[in-house]
């Protein structure tokens, strides 16, 4: 069974700083920094995205991933064509990070790719509780653009359940609580499949559900048997990311609800890629696309302080669920601060997801009222065009609020009073910028 979630999760996931390439030393290493920095401001769930079956071929002398090998030659599988910790990454198996990460009263999550793996088709390997073999239920013509490892399956086939029945059963038998389901958002009849495996697995664990492109209303009612749906392409630290989750946003606000959350992706803040330092003398081969397995090269996050703050307060505003993906062990004070913020939190905790209430030009106001207390709740006000390179002035007295003049206005990110809404001074707000707004008062 998927689980109830009164709030968006929250937690740490591997893929914006170790990609396909996190291995058991540095797993370890951010739980620990996890649990210091992240657990005591409410963030609970420690996720392992893609990689951790794969076996890659090493740069010599190195655990690096050769750069001609973004996603691995081989996985690695039971006789069943389930899925087993990478030899190469994770020698001693996952249970004692599994273990370890329960004993510190966290969830445990982990990344799956939809379908079964080609290498177990290839083999013909037949599946637990079933007189199918991987052969029989694969449908070959159903792949993802951006990971060779698996086929789509054709859920009318015998075994095809069985399958993710399998899959499910295993995962929750380590104690899986949280299961990040990836390339599936336009595969229907593989959600329900997926979530119809949860219930019978009697475990409650949190579905998530990750892009095969982006996601399609016309699947809505299947997003809905999981937890939280990504409503975006990958999101990483450039402007592009920000207008995408803005869009996105715009759109799938009319779907949120508590318990169904709108996934505005991973936050990529502070170290990143740091498994894949920028090859040297051109070691890469024809046709290589630096987006897949994470886009780019070992790097600092390349969003200014302003665009964070505007990346956190879409976050908070949206109700987006909150998973950090840089390295947590060499966090910044200014990122944690972003991460930790009281108010950020409250507003992400809130669980009503803010809508767009007021457009003039460039400039936009976003708003999300608290559901404890009457006539208080959050405003993002937005200067949406860079390209024009032009600050837009916004006074909110004229955006129809619908607040009464005596609300009080608190700048969150800079920490100081804004007055009332009826002496509020006109806002300048950068190119990409934004103020993330608290207020506190009466409805008219």
């Amino acid at each position: 069974m998927s689980q109830f979630h009164p709030i968006p999760p929250s937690g740490w996931n591997s893929f914006d700083s170790f990609g396909g390439y996190l291995h058991e030393e540095a797993a370890f290493a951010q739980l620990e920094a996890f649990e210091k920095k992240l657990v005591p401001h409410g963030y609970d769930t420690f996720v392992v995205d893609i990689g951790w079956y794969a076996e890659y071929e090493f740069k010599e002398g190195t655990i690096l991933p050769s750069p001609k090998q973004k996603h691995a030659g081989d996985v690695h599988l039971d006789e069943y064509g389930l899925p087993l910790p990478s030899k190469c990454y994770f020698p001693n198996g996952l249970q004692g990070l599994i273990d370890a990460t329960h004993e510190k009263g966290l969830k445990f999550g982990i990344h799956m790719m939809r379908g079964v793996p080609r290498k177990a088709v290839e083999l013909k390997l037949p599946i637990k509780g079933s007189n199918a073999t991987a052969a029989d239920i694969a449908n070959t013509d159903s792949t993802c653009p951006w990971c060779h490892y698996n086929y789509g399956i054709d859920m009318s086939k015998a075994g095809a359940q069985e399958y993710y029945d399998s899959v499910v059963a295993m995962l929750a038998d380590w104690g899986v609580d949280f299961i990040k389901y990836d390339d599936i958002t336009g595969y229907a009849d593989e959600i329900d499949a997926v979530s119809v495996a949860i219930e019978r697995s009697g475990r409650p664990i949190t579905l998530s559900l990750s892009h095969g492109g982006e996601a399609v209303s016309e699947f809505t009612a299947s997003y809905r048997r999981a937890d939280l749906v990504r409503i975006t392409k990958d999101i990483w630290d450039d402007k592009e990311s920000i207008r995408r989750s803005f869009n996105a946003w715009a759109y799938w606000s009319q779907f949120a609800e508590p318990g169904f959350w709108i996934d505005l992706d991973m936050i990529p803040f502070g170290d990143l890629q740091t498994m894949s330092p920028e090859p040297q003398n051109g070691d890469l081969p024809e046709g290589y696309n630096p987006e897949l397995c994470g886009k780019g090269w070992q790097r600092v996050c390349g969003l200014s302080l302003a665009h964070r703050r505007t990346f956190m307060t879409q976050r908070a505003l949206a109700c987006s669920p909150l998973f950090f993906g840089g390295d947590m062990t060499t966090l910044t004070d200014e990122d944690l601060e972003l991460l930790t913020h009281p108010s950020m939190l409250a507003c992400n905790r809130n669980a009503i997801c803010g809508k767009n209430i007021y457009m003039a030009g460039d400039a936009q106001v976003w708003k999300s009222e608290s559901r404890i207390v009457r006539g208080a709740g959050w405003l993002g006000v937005f200067n949406r065009n860079p390209e024009k390179g032009r600050t837009e002035r916004i006074t909110l007295t004229h955006t129809g609020l619908g607040l009464s003049p005596r609300t009080r206005l608190h700048d969150v990110w800079n920490d100081v009073s804004l007055g009332t809404l009826r002496d509020a001074p006109q806002l300048e707000i950068e190119p990409d910028g934004c103020y993330f707004i608290e207020f506190e008062g009466s409805v008219d």
